[in-house]
C-alpha cells in the first residue's frame, strides 16, 4: 500500500533544505517516518521541460518520499471527455517512466492538501483511498473575493461527496461539513516536532528590556486593536514581531511604536531560537466563530519553554491545550497575565506530557488506525 501526496509545497528534496514550515509539510513528514507504507510518492504539477528533466535523470530511490512531476500533454484549451482521457493516460504514463509502479490501486491512500491538491488529484484520476485535508476553515477566507468564494465553495462541496474523509484541524470547518449534510469528517489537530527545541544553546538577548514576542503571519487575523492597546499602554516592554506580512496593511500602524521591532521571516531552522529569546509569547488572533485556529505557534512556544499569553479568541482553546496557556479577554487582561509572569507569580506549567502526545508523528498513528480499525 503506497500513501501519493498532493499538495506538498515543495519537492522533497527542496523541503530537506529549506525545512518544514506548514501543516502539509509536516503532515508529509510524519507519513514519511511511520513506516506504515510501501512507498510515500509526492505528486507535483510542472512545466513538460521539468517533467522530461525527471524522467531522464538520476534519481535516489532511497529517499524518504519519491517526487514525481507530471504536465498536461494537450493544451487546456481542449476539453471534452476524450482530451481529458488522453491527458490521464499521459500522467499515469509520465508516473510510470519517474519510476513509480502500482500507483493505481484502490487500496493506496490519496492524500489532498487544501483544494489545490485535490484538484490536481482529480487531474489524475488515480484510484485509490481518498482524503482531503482542508487545514483550517477555509470557506469563510477573508482573502477571497466573490468570484473566488464561490469556486472555493464547489470545490469543498465536490471533495466531501468524493473524498472517504474530509479532515481539519478545526471545528468550524468540520461544522460546516455537518451543517451541508457531511458525516465523513475527521478532526486532525495540528502538532509539534519536539526535537526541533530540545537541547538549545544559551542565546544573548536582542534586546535588554523584557520581551514579549510574537511569530507568525502578520494577517488579518490578528486582534490589532488590542495588541496596539497592549503596545501602548507598556512602553518599557519590547514587542519583537517575527514573520511575513500577508494581505493586510493594518500592522503598519503598530510601526510608530518605538518598542515595536518588525523582524521579517524566519527560517525553519532559526525558529527554536528565537522563541527562547521571548519571554513571554503572544498570540493574537480575534475572536471570530470562524476562526478556531489550532495554532502551530502554540505547540512551538510551549516546546521550547516560554510561557504564552493568548486572546481566547475560541471556547476550546483552554481544554485543547489543557490549561498550559495564560488566556486573556481583551489587552487589559494581557497586561495583567504578563506582569504576573514577569514578577515570578506564575510558574511555567509542565508541558512534557503534552508535547510528547501532540507530536505530528502521533497524529499519524492515530489517524492510520483510525481509518483501518473503522
Amino acid at each position: 500500500m503506497k500513501l501519493i501526496y498532493f499538495g506538498a509545497d515543495a519537492p522533497w528534496t527542496s523541503l530537506l533544505m529549506e525545512g518544514f514550515k506548514r501543516r502539509n509539510t509536516h503532515l508529509l513528514r510524519s507519513f514519511a517516518n511511520s513506516g506504515l507504507y510501501s512507498q510515500v510518492v509526492a505528486i507535483h504539477f510542472a512545466t513538460r521541460q521539468k517533467v522530461i528533466e525527471a524522467i531522464f535523470s538520476k534519481r535516489n530511490r532511497n529517499t524518504a518520499v519519491q517526487d514525481v512531476f507530471v504536465a498536461n500533454i494537450l493544451i487546456n484549451k481542449l476539453k471534452g471527455g476524450f482530451f481529458e482521457w488522453v491527458n490521464h493516460l499521459f500522467f499515469h504514463l509520465q508516473i510510470q517512466a519517474q519510476g513509480i509502479r502500482k500507483f493505481n490501486r484502490n487500496e493506496n491512500i490519496i492524500f489532498c492538501y487544501w483544494p489545490k491538491g485535490y484538484e490536481l488529484n482529480k487531474k489524475l484520476s488515480l484510484k485509490g483511498r481518498v482524503f482531503f485535508d482542508t487545514d483550517h476553515n477555509i470557506i469563510h477566507d477573508e482573502n477571497l473575493n466573490q468570484q473566488q468564494q464561490k469556486a472555493q465553495l464547489t470545490t469543498l462541496l465536490d471533495a466531501g461527496k468524493n473524498s472517504e474523509l474530509v479532515l481539519s484541524s478545526t471545528r468550524s470547518m468540520l461544522d460546516w461539513y455537518r451543517e451541508n449534510g457531511f458525516t465523513n469528517l475527521y478532526h486532525l489537530r495540528n502538532g509539534i516536532t519536539p526535537e526541533r527545541f530540545t537541547n538549545l544553546p544559551n542565546i544573548k538577548k536582542q534586546f535588554s528590556n523584557p520581551v514579549i514576542g510574537y511569530i507568525g503571519t502578520v494577517s488579518k487575523w490578528i486582534d490589532y486593536e488590542a495588541y496596539q492597546e497592549l503596545i501602548e499602554n507598556n512602553p518599557q516592554w519590547n514587542f519583537p514581531i517575527y514573520g511575513p506580512s500577508y494581505k493586510t496593511e493594518t500592522y503598519k500602524k503598530l510601526q510608530s511604536f518605538k518598542n515595536v521591532h518588525f523582524m521579517g521571516p524566519v527560517k525553519a531552522d532559526d525558529v527554536p531560537l528565537v522563541l527562547k529569546s521571548f519571554d513571554v509569547a503572544l498570540n493574537l488572533y480575534r475572536n471570530e466563530s470562524w476562526l478556531d485556529v489550532d495554532s502551530m505557534k502554540l505547540y512551538e512556544y510551549l516546546a521550547v519553554g516560554v510561557p504564552v499569553v493568548s486572546l481566547n479568541y475560541h471556547p476550546n482553546l483552554e481544554e485543547d491545550f489543557e490549561h498550559l496557556l495564560y488566556l486573556a479577554n481583551d489587552a487589559e487582561e494581557m497586561q495583567a497575565q504578563i506582569r504576573r509572569i514577569l514578577d515570578g507569580k506564575h510558574c511555567n506549567p509542565a508541558v512534557d506530557d503534552f508535547i510528547a502526545k501532540s507530536t505530528w508523528d502521533k497524529r499519524i498513528e492515530q489517524f492510520h488506525y483510525d481509518i483501518f480499525r473503522k
